[in-house]
């Protein structure tokens, strides 16, 4: 069943009108429905139970950024990776002078990936938007399953024919992701479902999407693996990341 709270919020951190948040099983038979209701209402964003870490989702149009923004109090100089539902859509963006030949080649063996942010140079280094910083974009990948399964449905419901400015042109429309806290919370990415249900009432988060079933041994903020052509460089360190060392492609080098 949907479970319905209403809460009043007398507060200065999250300036926006209450509404009544939902919380649904990412499984439930209404979950897609909710989840792309919020993503096309006047504050479309919502908080997902990933494997590892919550989340927040926006689409990747100027009303998610500022959702974002507003729910995160986000500081100056971030910018938002996006979470990846089709592989095609995802690397066609890509600069392909920088693209590994494998990935060019062959799109399925980005799975080795799984369970990680993927760094890709999409531009001039002077290209700047809320998703793209130096010419480069990160978008997190995730095994096929429930949250990919809603992945692909945001993209296809803002698909359409004209450039997204989001992605400084590209036609690209996957969902725009984030850790789900307060910008430079001192506490660090939310893995619990205590401190999650918190956050949402602080924030007033519309809908939350839970996913018991699919939880990591693992948990934090997922790695960032950053790609120039045939060499990779570890960003940021994170669960599963030595599995995912260990699945390269042999044509891969680890900087």
């Amino acid at each position: 069943m949907v479970e319905n709270t209403i809460l009043i919020f007398f507060t200065i951190d999250c300036i926006f009108e209450a509404m009544p948040p939902v919380h649904l099983d990412i499984l439930h038979a209404e979950a897609s429905a909710e989840l792309l209701r919020v993503m096309h209402s006047e504050f479309p964003v919502a908080m997902v139970q990933l494997p590892t870490v919550f989340a927040l989702i926006a689409p990747s149009n100027a009303a998610g950024v500022e959702a974002l923004n507003t729910a995160k109090r986000r500081l100056s100089g971030k910018h938002y990776g996006s979470a990846i539902g089709g592989l095609r859509e995802f690397l066609a963006m890509a600069d392909p002078d920088y693209l590994p030949e494998i990935f060019q080649k062959d799109e399925t063996s980005l799975s080795a990936l799984e369970g990680s942010f993927i760094r890709l140079r999409v531009g001039e280094a002077t290209i700047e938007t809320p998703t793209i910083t130096g010419g480069t974009h990160q978008g997190l990948l995730l095994t096929e399953g429930p949250e990919r399964a809603l992945f692909k449905a945001i993209e296809r419901s803002f698909q359409h024919s004209e450039p997204n400015e989001v992605f400084a042109g590209a036609r690209y429309y996957a969902p725009i992701c984030t850790s789900a806290n307060l910008s430079g919370d001192p506490l660090g990415s939310i893995t619990d479902m205590h401190r999650a249900i918190e956050f949402m009432r602080h924030c007033n988060i519309p809908l939350l999407l839970s996913n018991d079933a699919g939880s990591a041994l693992e948990t934090g903020s997922y790695p960032i693996f950053a790609f120039e052509r045939n060499t990779m460089r570890v960003m940021r360190q994170g669960p599963a990341q030595e599995r995912i060392l260990r699945s390269l492609p042999s044509t891969i080098t680890v900087r």
